[in-house]
């Protein structure tokens, strides 16, 4: 019979392959929200190039598969200025053809604190990858096929946290303006910030629906102070102020490579 100082060790090896495993897979989740656009949407979130496991290659396939109009991204893509040559390697290989937005996350905004000077190299840098920030800003475009007489506005919220203030003149705005408002963020308590029915979706990152998973909610409870988290608000759709949000768990993850009962997810949604 094995002795408990030769199981303790192999049962934690097994769970740390296990969680390395988590990390370095991700479920798709595809969803139709019948908005009658005709188009079809991908979102990303919380990449943290430095630990990613994900590979490019599976994910360029998944894009090719979802063949969307137009890509998302919420947010915290790097976690240091070094970082940035290997997402723009990562990304280059992804060999994307279609539209890209993006918003700043927390932790680009902490690089942008501590290296001012590299706000303006990462911008560039985006600008070569054909990654449109939107930051506090809104692009128009329309529908397609039997929903090409439909106009959407698209708007990308800064991060509610470490960003700045978004102007609900934005949203005044586009209501009148478009039949269809879909707007991005990083940090999901930008929903309690905005008005109440000023989109038809918003998308959101930041919590990675529990990179590692705990008994009643503790890690919401002890060790994040969000306050979308603390009403019980994690992952998925909700309706907020009137508002239906989504809350991917992302693609990344943070301080160590794991994750627990918490698999990475790219979202598909026709809208």
């Amino acid at each position: 019979m094995l002795k408990w100082y030769i199981l303790t060790p192999l049962f934690l090896l097994t769970v740390i392959i296990y969680m390395l495993v988590q990390a370095s897979v991700y479920k798709t989740r595809y969803y139709n929200l019948n908005f009658g656009t005709g188009l079809r949407l991908l979102h990303l979130t919380d990449i943290h190039i430095n630990l990613l496991l994900v590979s490019s290659s599976r994910l360029r396939k998944t894009i090719r598969k979802a063949n969307p109009d137009f890509i998302l991204i919420s947010g915290d893509l790097i976690e240091k200025p070094e970082n940035l040559n290997k997402f723009t390697k990562w990304y280059k290989n992804l060999d994307i053809g279609v539209p890209v937005f993006a918003v700043y996350g927390n932790h680009e905004h902490r690089c942008f604190r501590q290296n001012p000077s590299f706000k303006d190299n990462f911008d560039m840098t985006m600008k070569k990858l054909n990654i449109q920030l939107l930051v506090n800003d809104v692009v128009f475009f329309c529908g397609k096929n039997s929903g090409k007489d439909k106009k959407i506005a698209l708007v990308g919220i800064d991060d509610v946290k470490t960003g700045k203030p978004v102007s609900n003149d934005i949203f005044n705005r586009v209501k009148g303006n478009s039949d269809i408002v879909i707007a991005f963020s990083h940090n999901p308590d930008v929903s309690l910030n905005i008005p109440e029915k000023s989109v038809d979706l918003l998308l959101l990152g930041h919590f990675h629906g529990g990179q590692i998973w705990m008994p009643f909610k503790i890690e919401y409870l002890l060790l994040r102070r969000d306050k979308l988290s603390r009403m019980g608000y994690i992952k998925g759709f909700a309706k907020v102020r009137d508002n239906l949000i989504y809350i991917s768990r992302g693609l990344g993850t943070v301080l160590i490579p794991f994750r627990f009962f918490s698999v990475p997810e790219v979202t598909v949604i026709d809208i």
